[in-house]
């Protein structure tokens, strides 16, 4: 199942290491928001941010990419 859900960021574009960048830099937004009580998570941050990933609400910041 999981490497279906790869194929398709593949299709826009996202290749799987770069996935797993995106998701890292989302969960630790996630618990960082947590930590100051601004949301309440109902799931662990890394799984909501895998959700968010192949939902296609995490988008590339491609700022840091010109930079590196």
């Amino acid at each position: 199942m999981l490497e279906l859900q790869l194929d398709d960021l593949e299709k826009r574009g996202i290749n799987r290491y770069k996935a797993v960048v995106m998701a890292a830099q989302e969960a630790r937004f996630l618990n960082d928001q947590a930590r100051l009580g601004i949301i309440k998570p109902e799931a662990k941050p890394t799984t909501t941010a895998l959700k968010r990933l192949f939902e296609g609400r995490v988008v590339e910041n491609e700022e840091n990419e010109s930079q590196g």
